[in-house]
């Protein structure tokens, strides 16, 4: 019987210790496991928390883009064919004026949130109307989507610059701003602080300049009362003739001949440094900054042509009317006719290497940059420009022209066509409303 006991008591040790090994191994399984779904929640956390930064990304760069656009947008924040406003217009930009707001460049509505939602077609967005009380955030529907709403403050001590907050979230069916956006699985708030940057850098200090000559004849008005360029009426590089017609107006107590400032040494070198097609763009350089093929080309400038004064009526007016403020004609310029071209709070700046020609009674806002120009040369009409005129080369007038240098419209037209840039350093990210800057 004693060699039976011995191969029994063997297998039952065997036994145990395979037991024992089996409840190790599923142990460490356990344990593995755990680790993996501690893992991979892990990984669906950081996937969430990404695709909220990069939402919140593109809403910077969505907003910061749309801020550059000059055209009209509806209430989905597209494109709008009829006269309305642009984004930068409705959210953050107020207009010089020198009596009831001479200080203010950016006061931003701080009561609307527009937004977009991130689909499989593309972006859906809605941009609501400020509301004289309460608040109002973008209508982007109930799919669970990614989406984002932008919130716009002002910067204390900066009166061109905003404070730009996106409020991001990677799937949510409500609006994603700074009510709700922590409660979906992924959020993310970014902020940057943008700032006009000028494209017109220096402003005209006379109502006309000239590189070359300046030819005043007829029974043309030209009015500065402007303090701060000391009324000055004509700059001109070379000589400038003044009919007996002329009316000119400055500051009280100063004489005409005081106003008129000829053979400016300054205008002779830059005619001298461009060629007679100003391509050069040495004059243009010292009011702009930069190159007529650089402005031409900005984002913000609207590029037209045309081969008469119906068909330049017809292109300007219907480029007015879309939203665009900022022009490049690829051709001369010739308007005829009894029509406004912008306003003191919605003026123009227009800019060509070729010729500027106003005839009838036409009214013009803003800023006129042209190679060489002519007002009323046929000895009709009434032609007005209320603003500031910029000849590359010569000017001569023959009519009832009338030439008043106005302020507000130069500002207007400065702010108007300024780009809105990033300020370097200004980007920050946070976890919830209650992250504040150090």
């Amino acid at each position: 019987m004693t060699p039976l006991v011995r191969p029994l008591a063997r297998g039952s040790a065997a036994m145990s210790i395979t037991l024992m090994l089996m409840l190790v191994s599923t142990i460490a399984v356990l344990y593995l496991n755990r680790s993996v779904l501690f893992e991979q929640r892990t990984v669906a956390n950081q996937v969430q928390a990404s695709q909220a930064h990069e939402v919140a990304e593109a809403g910077v760069e969505w907003a910061t883009g749309m801020l550059n656009q000059p055209f009209d947008i509806g209430a989905n924040c597209a494109f709008l064919t009829t006269t309305n406003q642009s984004l930068r217009k409705r959210y953050v930009l107020t207009r010089y004026n020198a009596a009831t707001n001479p200080t203010s460049g950016v006061v931003p509505a701080t009561t609307a949130f527009p937004g977009c939602k991130l689909g499989p077609d593309g972006m859906a967005c809605n941009c609501p109307t400020p509301p004289a009380a309460g608040r109002a955030v973008a209508e982007l529907g109930r799919a669970l989507l990614p989406s984002f709403t932008v919130a716009f403050e002002p910067v204390a001590g900066d009166a061109e610059a905003v404070k730009l907050t996106v409020y991001a979230c990677n799937a949510q069916a409500p609006a994603c701003d700074s009510t709700n956006f922590t409660v979906g699985d992924g959020n993310a708030r970014l902020s940057v602080i943008l700032k006009l940057r000028a494209v017109l850098r220096a402003m005209p200090s006379a109502p006309l300049t000239c590189s070359t000559s300046c030819d005043l004849g007829g029974s043309y008005n030209i009015v500065n009362r402007d303090i701060t360029t000391n009324g000055i009426l004509v700059n001109a590089g070379a000589g400038i003739s003044a009919g007996n017609g002329v009316s000119a107006t400055t500051l009280q107590g100063q004489p005409v001949n005081n106003a008129m400032v000829g053979n400016d040494a300054s205008l002779a070198a830059l005619a001298s440094a461009d060629t007679s097609s100003c391509s050069q763009s040495a004059m243009f350089n010292a009011y702009f900054g930069s190159t007529i093929e650089q402005y031409r080309d900005l984002p913000s400038t609207k590029r037209l042509s045309c081969t008469s004064a119906a068909s330049c009526n017809t292109a300007l007016t219907s480029a007015y009317n879309d939203g665009w403020r900022s022009f490049y004609m690829d051709t001369d310029l010739h308007l005829s006719g009894n029509n406004t071209y912008g306003s003191r709070n919605d003026p123009i700046t227009l800019v060509t290497p070729y010729a500027v020609d106003l005839n009838g009674g036409n009214v013009f806002y803003g800023l006129l940059f042209s190679n060489d120009a002519q007002t009323d040369d046929l000895g009709t009409g009434s032609a007005q420009v209320f603003g500031a005129q910029v000849s590359c080369r010569g000017y001569r007038n023959n009519g009832n022209g009338t030439l008043t240098y106005d302020t507000d419209a130069l500002l207007n037209a400065r702010r108007l066509t300024a780009l809105m840039v990033r300020v370097p350093g200004s980007w920050r990210d946070f976890r919830t409303n209650d992250d504040l800057l150090p």
